[in-house]
């Protein structure tokens, strides 16, 4: 027994993923997204510049939208909290967030480097996070207009107001 390598307790045993990857080449597919393209929901990717990031989310608060939606996943997933908190940070109280956690499906696509097999598909599983920032402005309060009948009823009673106190 003890010219045997048996992994410690507690030790990870090694997986046989990586001879298996040395034989393919491993394309990542796209993350899912919806077919249709909203300008509400904003996918933050490490690829692009955070300030720009930040500007588009600025330009569609600032254009009167009430709520936009930022999503990430894995590695962008502090470059999306980073956002949204200097977001609600600049907005001095006009903003809030609201943060949900998921799981997404990837999908990979397994290539052979020798002719002789076929393209494979593997599937893995990735963080996301999807954070709503909304609008809490005051100035978007849409106040009740009262009826004809109450205003009539609000202005004499300020003219019988008026008339009494100057006698």
């Amino acid at each position: 027994m003890m010219g045997s390598n048996h992994p410690e307790h507690g030790t990870k045993p090694r997986s046989t993923k990586h001879h298996k990857q040395q034989n393919h080449r491993v394309v990542r597919k796209q993350p899912p997204r919806p077919a249709v393209s909203d300008r509400h929901n904003i996918y933050i990717t490490s690829k692009t510049d955070l300030k720009a990031q930040q500007r588009r989310c600025e330009e569609l608060i600032n254009s009167g939208v009430h709520e936009i939606f930022l999503h990430c996943m894995g590695f962008s997933v502090t470059r999306g909290l980073n956002i949204a908190l200097r977001l609600v940070q600049n907005s001095e109280g006009a903003l809030s967030y609201a943060i949900n956690t998921s799981t997404v499906q990837l999908v990979d696509e397994l290539h052979p480097l020798c002719d002789a097999e076929d393209i494979t598909f593997r599937q893995r599983n990735n963080s996301a996070l999807h954070i709503k920032i909304s609008n809490n402005s005051l100035f978007d309060i849409v106040v009740p207009q009262p009826s004809q009948s109450q205003t009539q009823a609000q202005s004499l009673g300020q003219f019988r107001g008026k008339a009494k106190a100057r006698q």
